[in-house]
């Protein structure tokens, strides 16, 4: 299955400008928003179940292919258009289950579960509140 894998690569960065590496883990039913059009992984990334990228998002990485350290993202995670992941070079990033990434955010750190990112570089501006899935101004510290 990698040579169709591969296939499958190179033919979607031909039509859509996208770089979805076959090395890289993802989970069930993830989303890639318009056609993932310029959406850019690093092949040692792991996506949990349940996430939804939009268009124009990188998630990038200074590390080996055979390295721990590359990026996390958990369930539930919303990547907002134009957002952008880059760890620091050889370390690990974390992005929790049920995180929003805004659009246009640069997440450089570690992101908690349920944290709505936003800005350059992100922060946290509020947490989902999970009971109602609305969202809460309750401040927690970093």
């Amino acid at each position: 299955m990698r040579r169709t894998a591969r296939l499958v690569k190179i033919v979607n960065y031909f039509l859509h400008r996208a770089l979805l590496p076959c090395e890289a883990t993802v989970g069930e039913n993830l989303i890639l928003e318009h056609y993932a059009l310029g959406v850019v992984i690093h092949p040692n990334v792991t996506i949990g179940d349940d996430c939804r990228i939009y268009h124009h998002v990188t998630i990038a990485g200074e590390t080996a292919l055979d390295s721990p350290d590359g990026v996390h993202i958990g369930d539930r995670v919303t990547l907002g258009v134009n957002s952008v992941i880059m760890p620091r070079s050889n370390t690990k990033l974390t992005i929790g289950d049920d995180a929003i990434i805004g659009a246009g955010a640069v997440v450089t750190r570690d992101v908690p579960p349920g944290a709505v990112m936003v800005g350059v570089p992100a922060r946290i501006q509020k947490y989902r509140d999970d009971d109602t899935a609305a969202i809460s101004h309750s401040p927690i510290a970093c």
